[in-house]
């Protein structure tokens, strides 16, 4: 349902577009540039945030459990009911012109390929990932994402549209949700952290699930399509997740 809604905006661009052919170009108006912006689409390490909160920092990258990021997920570093965090870093081009709004959109797997059993539900948060990073992993300035930079500390996030549509635990189900991340400035870099919510049903699942980047469009000032290429998190081994603990 989600990708029949997105197919159905992108009719509606191409039609506008081809109205605007032959038509004069505008002076004095603010123009957005997709081209202006570079997108890094990862998960947390798992082993550097409390999975009851959401958590994690960009920093420089650097791939592993325990160090920054990472580009995939193992069940056996989950249980059911955590927290799942992802990262997005957002280069903004140096040579880009003013200040703009960005819409991101994001589709994840609320079922998985094989026996269900557990699922990716709803985005539980949108955030900069501004101030000290929980656990000491911070490795910018006082324990700060180091992979935000050259950032006035304006820019923030919200959840502007969700599609919950498709029932959880249904085979080849999906939800998605789209961020809006304003106050993006010529030569920033600025990381927006997300949560979803790990639920499992009961039963002993099997297969995989994914989280990826879907799209990603300049809101304001003037509407245009960014580059996102295909970033997919893959989430493997939903086998290994934990149970719940039992009740106290």
């Amino acid at each position: 349902m989600f990708r029949k809604r997105l197919m159905s905006r992108t009719l509606l661009g191409g039609m506008l577009s081809m109205t605007l052919v032959g038509q004069p170009l505008l002076t004095g108006k603010a123009i957005a540039a997709g081209g202006d912006f570079s997108l890094d689409f990862t998960a947390a390490a798992p082993f550097t945030y409390d999975h009851t909160t959401g958590g994690g920092a960009f920093d420089d990258r650097t791939i592993g459990k325990n160090k920054d990021v990472v580009e995939s997920l193992e069940g056996g570093d989950f249980a059911c009911g955590d927290l799942v965090s992802f990262l997005t870093q957002i280069q903004v081009d140096a040579g880009a012109t003013g200040t703009q709004t960005i819409d991101l959109t994001y589709v994840w797997t609320a079922d998985t390929t094989g026996q269900s059993g557990v699922a990716l539900d709803e985005m539980k948060s949108a955030t900069i990932n501004y101030g000290v990073i929980a656990g000491g992993v911070g490795e910018g300035p006082g324990g700060t994402d180091a992979g935000i930079f050259n950032d006035d500390g304006g820019s923030a996030a919200s959840i502007v549209a969700t599609d919950y549509t498709e029932v959880t635990f249904s085979k080849g189900a999906e939800h998605a949700a789209t961020v809006r991340v304003t106050d993006l400035e010529p030569g920033e870099n600025v990381v927006l952290r997300f949560e979803l919510n790990l639920v499992c049903n009961g039963q002993k699942p099997t297969g995989n699930m994914q989280a990826r980047l879907d799209s990603a469009t300049v809101f304001a000032p003037v509407s245009d399509d960014i580059s996102s290429g295909d970033q997919t998190i893959p989430f493997k081994q939903v086998g290994a997740i934990k149970p719940p603990p039992p009740p106290k």
